[in-house]
């Protein structure tokens, strides 16, 4: 069965505007500070640097400037693609690719003095930690920038960026979109990030897939509400894969889990493979934040639909246009 949750078909989706956002020297900590324009701006500035400037061909308009990536969780594409987008306009690089155990927290040294210390050293500050609200913590002492990339199950607003990216390369529009979310939306912070910035767009309805308690949050349904988005929720993916545009798929998230048994139960909810794209329709595309476990077999990777690798290669020109902004 699919339950429609939520309409309200009289709003506009149109965010308030706050066009001080793309000047220099502003944080950056959610998607829902963005408004449409903003978002717009800065996916338009993505598309040329992504033509004009491929990776390893540097740029200079932000040579001299240090940024600093301090990653309090792993990571694989948001740090390297960050670090990567930095180079590529020219700046250095200081990284703590392990501040959990390779910084002064161990220590005992708040999160708060960290960003104290490390604002001294650099322009910019790529943060990553486990903990939900870090980022508004470290953007209330940091002198410099603070750019959210993760914050628990919070927010990741360039990871939001480059998702809407990649939907307007790979489809031409960002209007007029059926989208499934397939996962874990609950504790998912690109699925959370995701939704609050397609809702500044038209005619976008979403399809909530997820297994009894990992549903989307009531803040983010409340939001959506508010932008105007039509929500269906239903545990089953066969129900919807057929009428969707762009099929997002995430992972149950382990770390976000008290009691691995309680993950266990749920891990391998939904596995993508063939027999789900022959329901697909033909020029529609599968979304991934990624890392991926096992919701998408491998041998979805060969159909041209599956889009997931060219959605994290995108993630070099969208941070560079977000550098370039609060930077240049």
């Amino acid at each position: 069965m699919v339950k429609q949750i939520y309409t309200n078909l009289n709003k506009t989706n149109e965010a308030p505007r706050n066009r001080g956002f793309l000047l220099a020297k502003k944080h950056i900590l959610s998607a829902r500070q963005f408004s449409r324009e903003e978002a717009v701006t800065l996916l338009g500035k993505a598309a040329t640097f992504e033509k004009f400037n491929k990776p390893g061909r540097a740029d200079t308009r932000l040579k001299g400037h240090i940024i600093a990536t301090l990653f309090y969780e792993p990571s694989t594409r948001t740090r390297f693609s960050f670090e990567t987008a930095a180079q590529n306009l020219g700046a250095f690089i200081i990284s703590a690719e392990n501040s959990s155990v390779s910084s002064s927290s161990v220590k005992g040294e708040s999160l708060e003095d960290t960003i104290r210390i490390v604002g001294g050293y650099s322009d910019a500050i790529v943060l990553r930690h486990p903990e939900l609200g870090a980022a508004e913590r470290a953007a209330r002492v940091s002198s410099i920038p603070i750019i959210n990339a993760g914050d628990g199950a919070g927010s990741h607003p360039t990871q939001a960026l480059l998702d809407l990216y990649t939907i307007k390369k790979e489809l031409g529009r960002l209007a007029d979109l059926k989208i499934a979310l397939v996962g874990d939306l609950l504790y998912g912070r690109a699925a959370r990030s995701f939704c609050q910035l397609i809702s500044k767009f038209t005619n976008i309805t979403i399809y909530l897939v997820s297994p009894a308690g990992l549903g989307l949050s009531g803040d983010v349904r409340n939001f959506l509400v508010n932008q105007g988005i039509t929500i269906f929720e239903t545990s089953n993916l066969d129900k919807v894969i057929a009428e969707v545009d762009v099929l997002y798929m995430t992972r149950i998230q382990k770390e976000r889990f008290e009691n691995e048994k309680d993950y266990l139960k749920l891990k391998g909810s939904y596995k993508l493979n063939k027999r789900h794209l022959k329901k697909i329709k033909a020029n529609s595309i599968i979304l991934h934040p990624l890392p991926r476990v096992d919701e998408i077999d491998s041998e979805v990777d060969q159909d041209r639909r599956a889009a997931y690798f060219r959605q994290a290669a995108n993630g070099v020109a969208v941070r560079m246009a977000v550098l370039d902004s609060i930077l240049s």
